[in-house]
C-alpha cells in the first residue's frame, strides 16, 4: 500500500497528438518504472535506470511501443514513426519521451486510435491521450476495458468535457490512497461526540450525515482553491514537497483520531489540511492537457467528481459505522485502532517521501 500511494497518480502514459494536414505529430511519454516491467531497462539490476541502459534497450522498446499504438484514418492505417528517446520528469518520476509521427493518407479531420501498452503487467494502467487540430481537440483516457477511441477534432461540447473531467475526478480520488486515508481519519469518529474525556454516540443518522457532509465539502472547497491557483499558474510548489506535506496532513488527521484535540468544528481541520491536497491533484489536469478556455470547465468537472466520490464513500461508510457506534468496542477499540493503523501508514509515507526528495 505504501508503494502504490507514493504518488497521486497511478500507472499512466501520456500520448499527445497534433494534426497538421495529413501528418499527426506529438510525443509519447511512458514511465521508466513501467517500461522496466515490460522490456527490462535495468541491465545491471542495481535498481536504477541509467541513460546508457535506456538507449541500449531502444531496439526492444520502440517495437514494443509501436505494437501497442494504432492510428487509422477511416479504415486506412497511418504509418507510425518514433524518434530518439529523451528523458522528461513528471510529478511521479522520470519518463521516457519519444517524439511521435503518423503519416496518414489525407488531411486529418478525424482519427481512430487504439492503445494497448502495459495492460499485460498492470490492469489498472491508463493511456491519457490529448489530440488537437485546427478546429479544436479533446482528451480521453484509455483503460484495459476501453482501448479504442474515435476522435473528432472539432471542439468538444462543454457538457461532454465536463463529463470527462467529472469521471477523472472520481477516478483520481479512487486511486489516491492518501486522500482516502485522510477521509477515513475524519470519518472514524464522525458517529461519536466527546463528552468530557470519553466518546458518546451521536443521536441521529441525519444529523451525523449533515455534519460529515460539511466536513467533506470543506475539504473539497479547500483543495479546489489550491488546485485552481496551481493550474492557472498562480502557485507552483515543488511536487516532492507537496507529497511530503500531504503525508503529514494524513498523519495529523490520524493523530487527532487517536488523541482527540479537534473534536468540534472538524470542518475547519478538513479545510486547513485540504489546502495541501489541492496541490496533489494538479497533475491529473495538467497531464491530461486541459488548457486555455477549456480549463475552467475541466476544473469544475474534476472538482465535482472528487466531491461525488467523497460523498459516495460517506454514503457507504457512515451508515455502517452509525449502526456500530453504540457497541462499546467501536469507541474503545475500533476508532483508536483504526487511528493507529492510519498513523503508522502516514508515518511510513512521510519517511519514504522525505527520503525520496
Amino acid at each position: 500500500m505504501a508503494s502504490s500511494a507514493l504518488a497521486h497518480k497511478g500507472s499512466d502514459a501520456l500520448w499527445r497528438l497534433e494534426a497538421k494536414g495529413s501528418v499527426v505529430e506529438g510525443r509519447l511519454d511512458v514511465s521508466l518504472q513501467d517500461l522496466e516491467l515490460t522490456v527490462g531497462l535495468d541491465g545491471d539490476g542495481n535498481g536504477e535506470v541509467t541513460w546508457g541502459e535506456l538507449r541500449s534497450r531502444e531496439a526492444f522498446t520502440k517495437p514494443y511501443l509501436k505494437r501497442g499504438l494504432v492510428v487509422r484514418q477511416g479504415d486506412k492505417p497511418c504509418s507510425i514513426e518514433l524518434d530518439e528517446v529523451r528523458v522528461v520528469t513528471h510529478s511521479d518520476g522520470a519518463y521516457g519521451a519519444w517524439p511521435f509521427r503518423a503519416r496518414c493518407p489525407a488531411e486529418v479531420t478525424a482519427l481512430s486510435l487504439d492503445y494497448a501498452l502495459l495492460f499485460e503487467v498492470d490492469a489498472q494502467h491508463r493511456g491519457l491521450v490529448q489530440v488537437t487540430g485546427a478546429e479544436g481537440g479533446q482528451w480521453r483516457a484509455f483503460s484495459s476495458a476501453s482501448r479504442h477511441l474515435e476522435v473528432d477534432l472539432r471542439p468538444p461540447a462543454p457538457l461532454t468535457q465536463l463529463g470527462v473531467a467529472f469521471f477523472e475526478g472520481v477516478h483520481h480520488l479512487a486511486i489516491g490512497l492518501d486522500h482516502l486515508c485522510f477521509l477515513f481519519a475524519l470519518l472514524l469518529p464522525s458517529v461519536l461526540r466527546r463528552d468530557g474525556r470519553g466518546w458518546v454516540p451521536t443521536e441521529t443518522l441525519k444529523g451525523t450525515l449533515l455534519e460529515v457532509t460539511k466536513v467533506v465539502t470543506a475539504f473539497t472547497l479547500a483543495h479546489s482553491v489550491t488546485l485552481g491557483l496551481s493550474v492557472f499558474g498562480v502557485l507552483a510548489p515543488d511536487p516532492g514537497l507537496v507529497e511530503v506535506a500531504i503525508a503529514v496532513s494524513v498523519l495529523l488527521a490520524a493523530l487527532n483520531t487517536v488523541f482527540p484535540v479537534v473534536t468540534e468544528g472538524r470542518w475547519v481541520l478538513a479545510f486547513g489540511l485540504g489546502l495541501l491536497h489541492g496541490f496533489g491533484f494538479v497533475s491529473a489536469l495538467t497531464d491530461l492537457g486541459a488548457s486555455g478556455g477549456s480549463l475552467a470547465v475541466s476544473l469544475l468537472g474534476f472538482n465535482l467528481g472528487v466531491e461525488a466520490g467523497q460523498l459516495a464513500v460517506v454514503a457507504l461508510v457512515v451508515p455502517l459505522i452509525f449502526v456500530m457506534r453504540r457497541t462499546g468496542w467501536y469507541s474503545r477499540i475500533a476508532v483508536p485502532a483504526g487511528g493507529v493503523v492510519l498513523v503508522a501508514l502516514a508515518s511510513w509515507w512521510t519517511v519514504e517521501r522525505v527520503a525520496g526528495l
